[in-house]
């Protein structure tokens, strides 16, 4: 990226981290919480794609760990446990729940490795009702009531802030060529000397953490959470097809992709509720016919990421297309 790039791309995050910001403060209720579960799905959609999209693994059990933080957070809540210790503990309960499913899962590939992590929502699912004692059964359950709007719109923002920079470090290092290399070709790459098997784990540990603490802020602020808005196919769904509509290997792409669907979504629950499910399977199928790369790879959006400077702020961050490979 060159100077005039680079300048023009700070100022533009710069201008809209000043907005965001102020947002509360100018009594727009409805646009923070718009913007907190825009910031939830995007940490989520940016989460997944460093498994899914850097290292090609689709994972259909991503929003596992954001029930996982979710109902952590909430059950240490109701115990009387400070805020950020119970985001601390689900963050590390997250980390190794993922450690320890990550060795079966790896040896799954392709469509199996997706059945079996899809499996282990819906195992979680089925776990979180019967377990009624501690998690409050199919009803689901509460957190102690309170206005947590301003400050939960704040720390999402700054967990999706954190992700963010996660990703372009990731991106830019040793460990996330090596996962480009799985994806290109797991053969080569381990005769090439990668630890694949030690580095799949590392990815799906480190995916973990953005999630399950978007899942504790969530339920704090929501004061509720349930099976269904935990590990339901909804929230499963939302970040694959978010990066994917966007563009899976690449930063912006999650952005992309959770502004289009979270829009579209607002749309259809005024418009026509109940038909946001069917649109994922929509979204889906145009994606696979007209746009495999994602939204951001398309001749018509390209102009308007170079125009907001934000074109050069994809080399700059060194994404996962195979002729960009760091």
């Amino acid at each position: 990226m060159n100077r005039r790039g680079k300048n023009l791309f700070y100022l533009v995050v710069l201008l809209l981290c000043a907005v965001l910001a102020a947002l509360p403060w100018v009594g727009f209720s409805y646009g923070i919480v718009w913007i907190f579960l825009l910031a939830v799905y995007f940490t989520l959609a940016l989460s997944y794609d460093i498994v899914g999209g850097y290292m090609g693994y689709m994972n259909l059990g991503h929003s596992t760990f954001f029930g996982l933080g979710a109902y952590t957070t909430a059950i240490l809540l109701n115990q009387g446990v400070n805020l950020f210790a119970a985001l601390l503990a689900a963050l590390l309960l997250a980390a190794v729940f993922a450690a320890a499913v990550s060795y079966p899962l790896f040896r799954l590939r392709g469509a199996y490795f997706a059945l079996a992590t899809f499996g282990l929502i819906s195992l979680m699912e089925v776990l979180t009702t019967n377990f009624r004692d501690l998690t409050g059964g199919s009803g689901g359950i509460s957190t102690p009531p309170g206005n947590h709007m301003v400050p939960s719109y704040y720390l999402v923002l700054a967990v999706a802030g954190g992700t963010m920079v996660l990703s372009h470090f990731v991106a830019r290092s040793k460990f996330g060529l090596a996962l480009f290399s799985i994806r290109e070709d797991e053969e080569v790459a381990a005769a090439f000397g990668v630890p694949t098997t030690l580095y799949k784990s590392l990815a799906l540990i480190i995916s973990s953490a953005p999630a399950s603490l978007v899942g504790g802020i969530y339920v704090w602020n929501m004061t509720y959470i349930s099976p269904n808005s935990g590990f339901g196919l909804e929230i499963a769904l939302s970040p694959i097809i978010m990066a994917m509509l966007g563009g899976t290997g690449i930063m912006i792409g999650p952005l992309v992709g959770a502004v289009f669907i979270t829009l579209v979504q607002e749309f259809l629950w005024t418009k026509v509720p109940y038909f946001h499910l069917a649109m994922y399977g929509t979204v889906l199928v145009l994606i696979g016919l007209f746009m495999p790369g994602g939204l951001v790879r398309t001749r018509w959006v390209k102009p308007v990421i170079q125009w907001l400077g934000l074109g050069e702020a994809v080399d700059y961050f060194k994404n996962a297309d195979a002729e960009r490979i760091p």
